[in-house]
C-alpha cells in the first residue's frame, strides 16, 4: 500500500502538473472564464512608474465559442443515442436495466469532460440491489499511479481527491486510494493525512455486504475506474483555438472601449493651473470640468475608430475558430434557405473529428460492457461474451423536415409508378419474375419471404392472382386463334 506521505506528495504534484493545468484551462473556457476578464490598462508616469489606468473604459466580455463547440460535438455524437445490440433476444433483455436514461446522463458527462478537459473518468459500483452501475467522476481530482515495474497499460493505484465540508464551515480534502482489491479512505487537513475514522471498514473491499452485523465481500480483481481520452495526447479541444478566441475577445472589447471613450474625446488643455496630471484626469473623468489660467484654453479632439478593420479582423477570427476546431458555425446559414445537401457538407469536418472520439468511446464502453456481461453470466448461468454485443454510435446530421417530407413523398410516388408499371406488364413478364422484381423495388429479400408467415401468405395470394391472370389471357388468346398454339 502507499504510505500517507507519498500519497500527499503525489496529490501535490498532480495539482500542479502540466496535464491538469491544461485541463483547467479547458474547463475555464467552457465556463466562460477567459483571459480577457483579467485584462488591465497601464500607463507610465513622468516619473517612470508603471501605473494602472482606471480612468479609461475597460469593458471585458468573453465570447463563449468553446462552450458552443464542445456542446455541439457532444450533442452530435449522441444525436442518435448509444445502442447495445445483442445477437440474442435474451441477452438484449438482460442488458436493458444497465443502459437506461441514468446511464445516458452519466456517459454524457464523461464525454463532455473528455472534450473540454482532454480526458474523462467514470467508475462502476454495486447499488443496494446488487446491480452494477456506471457513474461519472470528476477527472480533475483523479490521478493514476504506477508502482515499481508495472507495465504502461496497468495501474497499481488510482487516487481520487475532492473537497468536503467539515465542522465550523471549514473544508478538508477527502482522499480515496484504490487498488484492485481495496479502498483506503483518508482525510487531508493541511499537510496531515489520516485514515477517515467515520468509515466503519477502512480499508474496505470494493464489493462489501453487511448481513446480521457480519461483513462479506467479493473479489473484484480490478480497479473500478475507466478513462476516456479525447485524443492520443489527452488534449482539450480548446488548445488549438484558445489564441484565436483571446484575439477575438481583445478585438471586440477594444472596439467597445473605443466606442465608450469616443463620447469624451481627447482634451487638449492649455495653461492648466492644477497640481498635476492625475488631478486633470480626475477632473475630466468625474467632474467634467477643467480649470485653466487666464490665457488657457481647452480643445476637444476626436479620433476615427478603425471600425471596418476591427470588424473584418473579428470576422476572420470567427472563421478561423470554427475552421481550426473542425466545427459547424450555426450562424452561417445564409438567408435560411439552406438545403440538406449544404447542411451535410458543413457537418463534414465535425463528423471527421467526432469519428475519432467515437472510436475511443466504443473502446471505453466495451470495458464496462465486459463487467456487465460477467454479472449477467453469473446471475443467469449463461455464457455470453462481449463479442455478442455490438456498440453502435451513429450520429445523424440534422436536416430540414419539410425537405425530408418532400423527398419521402417523391420516393413513394416513384415506387408506386414502378409497381404499377410492373403490374400492368404482369401477363407478359410472368408471376415468378414479377414477384422478384416487386421484391427488389420494395426492398424485400425473396429468399426470406418464407420465414415471415404474414408476408409469405400475402405474396402467395399475389402469385396466384398473377398466375391466374396469365392463364386466362393465354386461354383467351388460344380461343381467338381457332385453337392453334399461340
Amino acid at each position: 500500500m502507499l504510505e500517507p506521505g507519498r500519497i500527499a506528495s503525489i496529490i501535490a504534484a498532480d495539482k500542479y502538473s502540466r496535464r491538469k493545468k491544461q485541463a483547467r484551462v479547458g474547463q475555464k473556457y467552457y465556463d466562460g472564464e477567459h483571459e480577457i476578464l483579467q485584462y488591465r490598462i497601464f500607463y507610465i508616469t513622468k516619473e517612470g512608474e508603471l501605473r494602472e489606468d482606471l480612468t479609461k473604459s475597460n469593458i471585458r466580455t468573453p465570447h463563449p465559442f468553446f462552450h458552443e463547440i464542445a456542446e455541439q460535438e457532444v450533442a452530435y455524437i449522441l444525436s442518435n443515442g448509444i445502442q447495445f445490440r445483442a445477437a440474442a433476444e435474451e441477452l438484449q433483455e438482460y442488458l436493458k436495466p444497465y443502459f437506461g436514461d441514468a446511464f445516458v446522463g452519466e456517459i454524457k458527462e464523461v464525454i463532455t469532460d473528455a472534450v473540454v478537459r482532454g480526458f474523462g473518468y467514470a467508475y462502476w459500483y454495486r447499488d443496494v440491489e446488487g446491480t452494477t452501475r456506471f457513474c461519472h467522476a470528476d477527472s480533475i481530482g483523479i490521478v493514476e499511479v504506477k508502482d515499481g515495474d508495472a507495465s504502461d497499460t496497468v495501474n497499481d493505484y488510482v487516487i481520487r481527491y475532492y473537497p468536503v465540508a467539515v465542522r465550523d464551515g471549514k473544508t478538508a480534502v477527502r482522499v480515496e486510494v484504490w487498488d484492485k482489491d481495496m479502498t483506503w479512505y483518508y482525510i487531508q487537513s493541511g499537510s496531515t493525512l489520516e485514515l477517515d475514522a467515520n468509515v466503519k471498514v477502512n480499508p474496505c473491499p470494493h464489493l462489501l455486504y453487511e448481513c446480521g452485523g457480519e461483513y462479506y465481500y467479493e473479489e473484484c480483481d480490478r480497479i473500478p475506474f475507466l478513462r476516456l481520452d479525447n485524443n492520443r495526447k489527452q488534449q482539450s479541444g480548446v488548445k488549438q483555438i484558445k489564441p484565436i478566441i483571446d484575439d477575438y475577445d481583445l478585438m471586440d472589447c477594444g472596439l467597445s472601449n473605443n466606442l465608450q471613450d469616443i463620447n469624451e474625446g481627447i482634451y487638449v488643455v492649455r495653461g492648466f493651473k492644477g497640481q498635476n496630471y492625475d488631478e486633470l484626469l480626475m477632473n475630466v473623468k468625474s467632474r467634467k470640468v477643467v480649470g485653466v489660467g487666464e490665457k488657457g484654453d481647452v480643445d476637444i479632439k476626436t479620433i476615427d475608430i478603425p471600425y471596418e478593420a476591427r470588424m473584418a479582423k473579428m470576422e476572420e477570427d470567427e472563421k478561423n475558430i470554427y475552421r481550426t476546431a473542425l466545427a459547424f458555425n450555426a450562424s452561417q446559414t445564409g438567408d435560411g434557405n439552406i438545403t440538406n445537401i449544404i447542411l451535410k457538407s458543413r457537418y463534414t469536418l465535425l463528423d471527421m473529428k467526432s469519428r475519432k472520439l467515437i472510436w475511443n468511446i466504443k473502446k471505453f464502453l466495451r470495458v464496462f460492457l465486459g463487467i456487465v456481461i460477467d454479472e449477467i453470466n453469473d446471475a443467469h448461468e449463461t455464457m455470453y461474451s462481449v463479442d455478442d454485443v455490438a456498440v453502435v454510435i451513429d450520429p445523424v446530421v440534422p436536416t430540414d423536415e419539410k425537405e425530408d417530407a418532400e423527398i419521402r413523398k417523391l420516393e413513394a410516388e416513384t415506387v408506386r409508378e414502378r409497381v404499377g408499371a410492373l403490374l400492368d406488364a404482369g401477363a407478359v413478364i410472368g408471376g415468378d419474375i414479377l414477384l422478384k422484381e416487386l421484391c427488389s423495388i420494395l426492398g424485400i429479400d425473396p429468399d426470406g419471404i418464407k420465414e415471415n408467415g404474414a408476408i409469405a401468405q400475402e405474396m402467395e395470394m399475389v402469385r396466384e392472382l398473377l398466375n391466374g391472370q396469365e392463364a386466362e389471357r393465354s386461354a383467351a388468346g388460344a380461343a381467338g386463334s381457332g385453337g392453334e398454339d399461340p
